[in-house]
């Protein structure tokens, strides 16, 4: 009895179906599609965008480091000027007392004022000296006088980058990211009963007017009337609605440029929006919309906008 039990265990490992969750590259490959977008250039402009941003935000913290420096060094600079005033209007003063003094002393002996003269001149010069130095003082600050337009400018290219920064970022991590589909290598027609296919993909001679060819973007799969529909994939419902041609529809969003469309249903039981998962029923097979000659189900897959044959992803 152990054995036998042994023997089933191993017959249902090795005989059952394994279901694969594959994401959007491996239905891509089997088209041929490598990449809708380059990771490679999304890479680069990321780089070039971030050292941009990083450049110019050291420029701005580099403005500022100067601004802050002048800004103490013009504090403690207006000190000095202070000082300076202070002691040119002490010289100034003393000047016009000496002026005085030798008026008074006018009619004393030319040596007593050839002693005041050679002391106003002394005064004189050291007051000059002053004034030199303080203009002196007064330029080096002009020299150093900065203007913070260039901090203004380099923000506002600052903000702009950071903008342009995250939208990058978005743009690299949908290109390197592809979603879940769900099983492709061992994919089933989208209908819980049994089917085949009735009309391939491509040039078909037209069924209402039975008289020119017609381009058939998609694959008819043979379907009696209410047999309940699957999606293809994963993804999420983006128009669930009715069209003169195509009768009652669903499209299906599967991320990077995938979408599949469901036509000539009998109705739809999702909603705009709604999500879903591979195999889920999304609604029922009918005979609706003007281009429908019998009941069944018109299955048709899109990449990036262009009509590709379903029928290249069925085993």
């Amino acid at each position: 009895m152990k054995k036998i039990v042994i023997a089933i265990i191993i017959l249902t490992l090795f005989c059952s179906n394994t279901t694969y969750a594959e994401n959007a590259s491996a239905l891509l490959n089997v088209y041929g599609i490598k990449k809708l977008v380059s990771v490679e250039i999304e890479e680069q402009l990321l780089q070039n965008i971030t050292k941009e941003y990083h450049n110019v935000s050291l420029e701005i913290n580099k403005d500022k480091m100067i601004e802050q420096a002048i800004d103490i060094y013009s504090s403690s600079h207006d000190y000095i000027l202070d000082t300076y005033d202070t002691q040119i209007n002490i010289l100034q003063q003393e000047l016009e007392d000496l002026k005085e003094t030798i008026y008074k002393n006018r009619k004393n002996s030319v040596e007593t004022l050839l002693e005041f003269d050679s002391k106003y001149k002394s005064i004189e010069h050291e007051l000059k000296d002053l004034i030199n130095e303080k203009e002196v003082q007064k330029a080096q600050i002009n020299m150093l006088d900065y203007d913070n337009k260039n901090i203004t400018t380099m923000q506002k290219k600052q903000n702009k980058l950071k903008h342009k920064l995250n939208n990058q970022k978005k743009a690299y991590e949908e290109a390197v990211s592809y979603p879940e589909l769900g099983d492709i290598t061992n994919l089933e027609y989208p209908l819980k009963k049994p089917s085949h296919v009735t009309s391939d993909f491509g040039t078909r001679l037209d069924p209402i007017g039975k008289v020119k060819q017609q381009f058939h973007n998609g694959i008819d799969l043979s379907a009696q009337v209410k047999t309940e529909v699957t999606a293809l994939f994963n993804g999420t419902v983006e128009t669930a609605g009715y069209s003169n041609e195509l009768g009652y529809y669903v499209i299906l969003n599967h991320g990077k440029g995938i979408k599949t469309i469901y036509g000539h249903l009998n109705h739809y039981i999702v909603y705009q929006g709604q999500q879903v998962n591979q195999y889920e029923v999304i609604a029922s097979s009918g005979n609706s919309g003007s281009r429908s000659t019998g009941p069944h189900l018109h299955l048709g897959l899109y990449i990036n906008g262009e009509a590709v044959d379903p029928s290249k992803v069925f085993k």
